[in-house]
């Protein structure tokens, strides 16, 4: 069984594997944008997917890696992240995220987006009858389970706060707005590939985790709100405590 390790972008994982072994590649380069390499952590089977940045992006990559490989056992997804508090995640801090929201579906109202408003779930299980199907369809929303993913995929537990992350396709650029989606959604953080590559993990049955580290404040332009670089190294160093 093989673990995919998914980057939007190659920084990340360069991030990620500079935990590890200090150099930030494996051989003598990097996957590119949409592509994937294997590559063994300390016994684990694992493919690094760079999927590229955005929604999209990640649901096109992790669609070809399982058109193309059989018995893949889970995704984990790391990265970095906007923070709405930085009282409980401050910049370089870590989040597991337990719950994907995408804000950004359904039927736009003037009180903000209905996800039901065109009453059709972005995804419902076949197998179940059709009211049963309703109620663990998802809309909006895929609940997380991250610890016992973890256990599930042989993973140890970081040193993380846990809470939900908003996937936009665009980053929230003012404060009004983060403030607007913080209260309808009570996000913890801020993300742009995260409900894509949760939801096609429930699609497919199998196990998803998501470990972030804070590089920024959401809504925030301003450079003390910025801490880029730093929250790199916090996540090469998270990435490493997963698998050591």
């Amino acid at each position: 069984m093989t673990l995919i390790v998914a980057t939007a972008t190659q920084k990340e994982m360069k991030a990620v594997l500079k935990g590890f072994n200090g150099r930030g590649r494996i051989g003598c380069q990097l996957p590119a944008q949409g592509q994937w390499c294997e590559s063994p952590i300390n016994e684990h089977a694992c493919l690094l997917a760079v999927t590229g940045v955005g929604p999209v992006n990640a649901a096109l990559t992790l669609g070809r890696i399982m058109g193309e490989r059989f018995g893949v056992s889970g995704v984990l997804n790391l990265g970095i992240a906007g923070t709405f508090d930085t009282q409980r995640c401050p910049l370089g801090s870590a989040v597991l995220a337990d719950r994907e929201i995408w804000p950004e579906y359904g039927l736009r109202t003037a009180q903000g987006i209905d996800c039901r408003g065109i009453a059709f779930p972005q995804w419902a299980p076949a197998e179940t009858e059709p009211e049963a199907a309703l109620e663990q369809a998802v809309w909006d929303t895929v609940e997380l389970s991250p610890v016992e993913d973890l256990k599930r995929l042989g993973l140890n537990r970081p040193d993380a706060c846990t809470g939900a992350s908003l996937t936009v396709a665009g980053v929230t650029g003012t404060a009004g707005y983060a403030s607007m989606l913080r209260g309808r959604y009570n996000a913890l953080t801020e993300n742009m590939e995260g409900f894509a590559l949760a939801l096609g993990c429930r699609q497919a049955g199998i196990p998803f985790v998501e470990l972030r580290t804070v590089s920024n404040v959401v809504g925030s332009r301003a450079a003390e709100d910025w801490k880029v670089d730093e929250a790199f190294v916090a996540l090469g160093a998270v990435a490493r405590s997963l698998f050591v």
